[in-house]
């Protein structure tokens, strides 16, 4: 969708001088705080570290447009008869450089903000009656950070890296400083992320103070991210390790049937509480500066909002009899046929205020589940994972799992958390869908193994207002 874009180059220039939280910056008049202000002290620098989560629930990330896409695009949304005019040329992939995801600014501007604290502690900052360990949470949180918006850059605007990892990446940019980077590859950019988080997970600690919502970095979600990004690259093993240490972790259970169900404000899903599976979730309470209010990600899905991302019939002709995650879907009686996802009802009442999941217990067990059934030693039958997921949905046990299992369920259970498209590209599997209201590229082909600009579709193009103002980044083949 058409939104406001920046540059890598004017994000840094604004980011240089505002590194924390609007409510710490007016401490100060605006004009007298500077860089070194700010993050000469522990106060400035955890708070710059706060400020660094808070575009997460932007409407071009986690509190709309990465999510939303990724379902439009990937098959498990559409159109239906509650229509804005949003979202129209993600779900018919019509996507050019004017008019594509509003990721790159925001993603940017975090990693800015990031590396602005990581460079002081970097630089030996330290504080009389502040231990070090503190020091060192703030530097692992801004390094989670980092690592998770250059991962989510790399899905969005990159070819996956299973079709090869000299295709072009994204700019790494580790100092905030104006320049002009040019694109690494897909293999050197996972390799960054991988570090930062490797990173990450040796400076958390088990818990965060910053919050009581799961709202924050901590070892866990490290570890948790370390999974997903592993299975990515098709590291099974590593993908396998990762995902066990969470799945081992006594501080997270699975949804149980009842609990998973609900979106009413005694539910996870309509409620204010973090809910057992919870690693890792954006806060998306309207006092965050960030905050796309009735662009927000609740008030797009809702039939009674926006509403232009409907749930396709292809999502839910999977679901079984008797499984609960089939009720956490509205179908107005207005609206015969149609439906729309219960995910994002409006927390405690309010259409606007969410709670994206980022990661959570269930994608673990899928992941082991899927890096096993292709080689991983796990010491846990795939058919073992599969049924804990199956089994706390209202299911019985399945007699056998393959990998088109896996698949499916990860549809079933991931829907509308901003999975789908990325797991079809890194997995080469091309989009299929039977309920479609639009008129070109119902079914998109992905040829395995095919090069970046056979399978251009696959990745966003870079916004041309970045192309424009760098003259070392270059666009995506066929855009």
């Amino acid at each position: 969708m058409k939104t406001r874009r920046l540059t890598i180059l004017l994000v840094t220039l604004a980011v240089v001088f505002t590194t924390a939280c609007e409510d710490f910056l007016v401490k100060e008049p605006r004009l007298s705080q500077s860089n070194e202000l700010t993050l000469s002290t522990y106060e400035g620098l955890n708070s710059a570290t706060g400020g660094a989560y808070s575009q997460l629930c932007a409407t071009g990330w986690y509190g709309a447009g990465f999510v939303i896409t990724a379902d439009m695009k990937g098959g498990n949304a559409k159109r239906g008869s509650v229509v804005s005019g949003r979202y129209v040329d993600e779900y018919l992939w019509n996507n050019r450089p004017g008019a594509t995801s509003g990721l790159w600014a925001v993603a940017y501007s975090t990693i800015a903000k990031a590396n602005n604290v990581i460079e002081v502690i970097d630089g030996g900052f330290s504080e009389a009656g502040i231990e070090q360990a503190r020091i060192d949470q703030l530097k692992g949180e801004c390094l989670f950070l980092r690592g998770l918006a250059y991962f989510d850059l790399a899905r969005m605007y990159c070819q996956p890296y299973s079709a090869g990892t000299s295709n072009m990446g994204v700019p790494i940019v580790l100092v905030t400083e104006n320049g002009y980077p040019a694109r690494k590859t897909v293999g050197e950019t996972y390799d960054r992320i991988i570090q930062d988080l490797n990173d990450a997970e040796s400076l958390l600690g088990t818990g965060n103070d910053r919050d009581d919502n799961n709202g924050s970095a901590t070892k866990a979600a490290a570890q948790a991210l370390l999974a997903k990004v592993y299975l990515y690259m098709e590291n099974w093993q590593m993908a396998a390790d990762y995902a066990k240490e969470v799945i081992d972790n006594p501080a997270f259970d699975l949804f149980t049937a009842e609990e998973y169900a609900p979106y009413t404000e005694d539910g996870y899903w309509g409620g204010g509480g973090i809910g057992p599976e919870i690693i890792f979730q954006v806060d998306g309470s309207e006092p965050n500066t960030s905050h796309g209010y009735w662009e927000a990600i609740s008030y797009m899905m809702n039939p009674e909002g926006y509403g232009d991302c409907a749930a396709s019939m292809d999502l839910i002709n999977l679901y079984e009899a008797g499984d609960v995650r089939a009720d956490l879907f509205l179908q107005p009686a207005k609206y015969p046929g149609e439906y729309w996802s219960l995910k994002y009802p409006g927390r405690l009442g309010k259409i606007r205020e969410y709670n994206t999941p980022v990661l959570r217990l269930a994608e673990m067990y899928l992941i082991r589940a899927e890096a096993t059934l292709n080689g991983a030693s796990s010491g846990v039958a795939a058919l073992t994972d599969y049924n804990a997921i199956r089994t706390n949905r209202g299911l019985t046990v399945a007699a056998s799992v393959n990998l088109s299992d896996i698949y499916a369920e990860r549809r079933r259970e991931l829907c509308f958390e901003g999975n789908e498209l990325f797991d079809l590209a890194r997995t080469q599997r091309s989009l299929s869908r039977t309920d479609f209201t639009g008129l070109v590229n119902k079914d998109v082909t992905f040829a395995p193994g095919g090069s970046a600009t056979v399978n251009f579709l696959w990745a966003m193009p870079i916004p041309q207002a970045e192309i424009d103002a760098n003259i070392n980044c270059e666009q995506n083949p066929g855009y």
